[in-house]
C-alpha cells in the first residue's frame, strides 16, 4: 500500500487545543498507515510580530514539498494574525486549492471542516440555569477579536435573556485563550457579589478560575460553579473534574485526517462539521454520589460485565492514544479487570486472605513505558477510586476495613507512579530542552571547521531522541521580514544527515530539489510515521530547511533546536563569508603590494622594489662584495619615432628578458622607468663586472641574430664594485650616481656604431 503524505501546518504547538488537533490528525494518519508531515512555522505562542512573514515561510516550504494533501488549521493561524482573514487568504492562495483542506472556517474554492459551537454552547447555559437552578452567571469571554468568543458570548446573552436573567457590563469580561487573564477574573468576582458560576470561553481560561478561587480560599462547585469550553484531555481528572462543551481539537484532526485522506483519493466529502454538546461534572456542583450508585448496579451484575467496567475505565484514562496503543491498553485493562473481580470474589466468597486488590505490579504492567504519555494517571485514579467506593457500598460493614484498606494502597500506588512519571517527564524534558537550547554551542565553538561542526549538531538530534534528521542550506540566504518579495529557492545544498545515530555530513554534495526533501527523510530504515520539516530561520533571514523524525522529541524541543539551529547556521554562515573575505583582502593586498614593488610592463621589479630588496640583500651579504650596474636600452627614441610606441614597449620588454636570462642568479634587476635600468650582484672581485657586462652585450648579439627585427637590441652600463659593510645601503644613491656616469661614457661611444641614430 502506498503511504500518503498528508502535511499538516502549525505542527509544533504545545498549547493545549492545538496539540489535540496535531495528536487527531497524527494518530488517524498512522492508524491508517500514512505519513504525517508536521510544518514548523517557528511562532512561539503569543509571538505575534513578524506573524504573517514567519507563516509565509512555512506556506511558502509546503508548497514545495511533495505532499499528497495539507491540512490548515485557519482558526489557529488567524488568531496569530490578529484573525486578518484577509491575511490569511493571502497565504492560502500559496497552497494547491486541490490538495489543501482548511478547517476551522469555510473558505471558498477548498475543502473545508468547520465547528458548530452553539448546541454545547446552548446546552451549557441552560444546564447552569435550569438544572443546577443558578441566576447570577458570569461570562469570561475570549479575544475581542475571535469570532468563535463573539458567537460563544453571544449565545450566553441570548440564554440569559431567555430565561428571564439580565446581564450588567459587570458579569462579561475579556480574557486571552492562553489563560493568562487573572485581572479580569479577579473583577468578575470583585465586582459581582453573590455570583454563582463562571462560564468559560475555554478550558484553559477555566484552570485559571480553579487557581484564582484556590488562592481566595473558594471551592469550585460549591462556592461557585465554573464550566469551560473544548474538552482538554486534562479536564475530566481536575479536582473537581470540569463541565465543559465537548467540542475537541482532537476529534477535529480525526476528522481533518480522514477528509484529507478522501481528497488525495479524490472522494466526495463525507464529513463537514464537528458539533458540540454539553458534559456535566463536578465543577457544577453534580453529586459524585450518583456515579457510585450507577457503578454499584453494574458490579452487581451476573455474569460479570468486565468489558464494561474495562471501557468505563479506559475512557476515563484513555488521551489522544492511536487504534492500536488503545487495543493494547483495553486488552491489558479486561485482564486486571478480570484479576481483579476474581480477588474480589475470592475474599468475600472463600475467605482468602489478599494483601492488595490492585498490586503495584500489576499497575506498573498496565502503565507500560511505551505508551504512558498517552494516558492518564489521574483519570484511572479518579474512576478506579469511584470503583472501590461502589465495592464497599456493596461489602457487608464488618469487610469495610478491608475496604478502605484497599483504597489507602491505591492511593498510595498510584500517588507514587504519579510522582514517579511527573518526575521522569520532567528529567528528560529539563535534558531535551537544555541539549535543544545549547544546540548551537558546539556550532559557535567548531565555527572553523563547518564539516564538524555539522556534525556535531546531528549528534545533538540523536541525544534528543530524533532516529532521522537531514540538514540543508539555501545556497544564498533569503529575507523574508520586512521584504515584499519572496522567492524560495527550488534547490537546497545537503549538508548532513542522521540515520539512527550514524552521522554522514554530505556538504559539498551535489544541490537537491526542495521537493525530493521528504523522499530522502522518509527512506529511513524504521517504519516512522511522524516527520516535522521546517524553515531555518536567522534574524530576517530564511537560511535553511531541516527535516526530523519528530516522534520522540516535544513539541517545546522542536521550536527551540529549530531556533537554535538558525543561530548556528547563521554564525556559520558569517565565520565562512569572514574567512572568504579576508581570502579576498588578502590576494587584494597582494596585488596591491606587487603593484607598489613590481613593474607592470616588464614585470620586474620597480624602484621603490628595487631599493626594498636591496636593502634586504646588503644586509644578509654583509662583510662580501658586490656590482651595481646602471643600465640604458640604446636607440629608444629612434625605435619609437620610427616602428611606433609598442614596438618601442616591446624593445623594452625583450631587452629586460635578455638582461634576467643572462645576468647572474640572484641579481636583483629592476626598471628604474623609461629605457633605464639597475642591477646588482655579488662579485668575486672587481674583474667580474667587465664580465658581466660582456656577458649582457653578448645576450644582445644573440638575441639580435636569432630574432627578425627591423631593429637591434644594444644596451650601455656603467657598473661599481662595492665592498659591502653597514654603509654601503646608506651611501647607495651615490653609487648610483657613479654607475650612471660611467653608463653616460659608454653610451657615448655606442652612438656611431648602430644603425640607428642614437639619443
Amino acid at each position: 500500500m502506498k503511504r500518503y503524505r498528508i502535511g499538516l501546518l502549525v505542527g509544533n504547538k504545545s498549547i493545549d487545543y492545538i496539540q489535540a488537533i496535531r495528536m487527531g490528525v497524527q494518530n488517524t494518519i498512522e492508524d491508517a498507515g500514512h505519513v504525517l508531515i508536521a510544518i514548523s512555522d517557528l511562532i512561539p505562542f503569543h509571538a505575534r510580530i513578524n506573524a504573517k512573514e514567519y507563516f509565509r515561510v512555512a506556506f511558502e516550504v509546503t508548497s514545495r514539498l511533495d505532499l499528497d494533501a495539507v491540512i490548515v488549521p485557519a482558526g489557529v493561524i488567524a488568531s496569530y494574525l490578529s484573525t486578518e482573514y484577509k491575511m490569511f487568504g493571502e497565504l492560502l492562495s500559496i497552497l494547491d486549492p486541490q490538495k489543501t483542506l482548511v478547517i476551522e472556517r469555510n473558505i471558498e474554492g477548498y475543502r473545508c471542516i468547520g465547528k458548530d459551537s452553539n448546541p454545547g454552547m446552548h446546552e451549557c447555559m441552560r444546564h447552569l440555569i435550569e438544572n443546577r437552578g443558578f441566576k447570577r452567571i458570569a461570562f469570561l469571554g475570549g479575544p475581542a477579536s475571535s469570532t468563535s468568543a463573539t458567537q460563544r458570548e453571544a449565545i450566553y446573552r441570548e440564554e440569559m435573556r431567555a430565561h428571564g436573567l439580565k446581564v450588567t457590563a459587570s458579569l462579561v469580561e475579556h480574557g486571552e485563550y492562553s489563560g493568562e487573564c487573572g485581572d479580569s477574573i479577579d473583577k468578575l468576582i470583585d465586582n459581582n457579589p453573590g455570583l454563582e458560576a463562571i462560564a468559560c470561553c475555554c478550558d484553559l481560561e477555566a484552570y485559571a478560575v480553579y487557581r484564582t478561587l484556590r488562592n481566595r480560599r473558594l471551592t469550585v462547585g460549591k462556592d461557585i460553579a465554573v464550566t469551560g469550553f473544548d474538552d482538554h484531555a486534562m479536564s475530566a481528572h481536575l479536582n473537581p473534574p470540569l463541565s465543559t462543551v465537548h467540542m475537541t481539537g482532537y476529534d477535529l484532526g480525526c476528522m481533518a485526517a480522514r477528509e484529507a485522506i478522501r481528497l488525495h483519493e479524490k472522494k466526495p466529502q463525507q464529513e463537514h462539521t464537528l458539533s458540540s454538546s454539553f458534559i456535566a461534572r463536578g465543577s457544577c456542583g453534580e453529586n459524585e454520589h450518583d456515579r457510585i450508585m450507577q457503578l454499584k448496579e453494574l458490579l452487581a451484575q451476573k455474569p460479570f460485565p468486565v468489558g464494561e467496567v474495562a471501557s468505563i475505565i479506559a475512557n476515563s484514562t484513555l488521551m489522544m492514544a492511536n487504534k492500536r496503543i488503545e487495543d493494547d491498553f483495553r486488552a491489558a485493562l479486561e485482564e486486571l479487570v478480570t484479576k481483579v473481580e476474581r480477588a474480589y470474589r475470592a475474599h468475600f466468597e472463600c475467605g482468602d486472605e489478599l494483601d492488595q486488590l490492585f498490586s503495584t505490579q500489576d499497575l506498573s504492567v498496565l502503565f507500560s513505558k511505551d505508551y504512558r504519555d498517552r494516558l492518564s494517571l489521574e483519570g484511572f485514579r479518579s474512576v478506579a477510586i469511584l470503583i472501590l467506593q461502589a465495592l464497599m457500598e456493596m461489602a457487608p460493614k464488618e469487610e469495610s476495613n478491608w475496604l478502605v484498606a484497599q483504597l489507602a494502597n491505591l492511593h498510595l500506588g498510584l500517588s507514587r507512579m504519579l510522582n514517579v512519571a511527573v518526575q521522569d517527564t520532567k528529567v528528560s524534558m529539563g535534558k531535551r530542552e537544555w541539549t535543544a537550547f545549547h544546540m548551537a554551542d558546539d556550532a559557535l565553538r567548531e565555527s572553523m571547521n563547518p564539516r564538524l561542526a555539522y556534525e556535531l549538531i546531528l549528534r545533538e538530534f540523536g541525544e534528543l531522541g530524533v532516529r532521522k534528521a537531514d540538514l540543508y542550506l539555501l545556497s544564498e540566504p533569503e529575507v523574508f521580514i520586512g521584504s515584499r518579495t519572496f522567492a524560495l529557492s527550488d534547490t537546497l545544498l545537503p549538508i548532513g544527515t542522521l540515520v539512527n545515530n550514524e552521522v554522514i555530513i554530505t556538504e559539498g554534495t551535489a544541490p537537491i530539489a526542495l521537493q525530493d526533501v521528504l523522499d530522502n527523510l522518509i527512506e529511513s530504515r524504521d517504519n516512522t510515521s511522524v516527520y516535522t520539516v521546517g524553515g531555518i530561520m536567522a534574524g530576517n533571514e530564511l537560511v535553511g530547511i531541516a527535516a526530523i523524525d519528530s516522534g520522540t522529541l516535544d513539541y517545546d524541543g522542536q521550536l527551540i533546536a529549530f531556533l537554535n539551529l538558525g543561530v548556528a547556521f547563521k554564525h556559520l554562515q558569517m565565520i565562512a563569508s569572514e574567512r572568504e573575505s579576508n581570502e579576498l583582502l588578502s590576494k587584494s593586498n597582494l596585488l596591491l603590494e606587487r603593484q607598489s614593488h613590481y613593474d607592470e610592463m616588464t614585470g620586474i621589479l620597480n624602484r621603490r622594489g628595487f631599493m626594498n630588496k636591496l636593502r634586504s640583500v646588503i644586509e644578509q651579504h654583509e662583510g662580501e662584495n658586490g656590482a651595481l650596474f646602471y643600465m640604458d636600452l640604446d636607440g629608444l627614441k629612434y625605435i619609437n619615432d620610427t616602428y611606433g610606441h609598442d614596438s618601442g614597449d616591446d624593445a623594452i620588454r625583450q631587452a629586460t628578458r635578455v638582461l634576467e636570462a643572462f645576468m647572474p642568479r640572484g641579481t636583483v634587476l629592476g626598471r628604474l622607468g623609461g629605457d633605464e635600468f639597475v642591477a646588482f650582484a655579488l662579485v668575486s672581485s672587481e674583474r667580474d663586472i667587465k664580465m658581466l657586462g660582456r656577458s649582457v652585450e653578448a645576450g644582445m648579439e644573440t638575441y639580435n641574430a636569432t630574432h627578425s627585427s627591423p631593429y637591434d637590441l644594444a644596451i650601455s652600463y656603467g657598473g661599481v664594485y662595492l665592498p659591502i659593510d653597514k654603509g654601503t645601503f646608506t651611501n647607495i644613491n651615490k653609487s648610483l650616481i657613479v654607475a650612471d656616469e660611467r653608463l653616460y661614457q659608454m653610451k657615448k661611444g655606442h652612438k656611431t656604431s648602430r644603425r640607428f641614430s642614437g639619443d
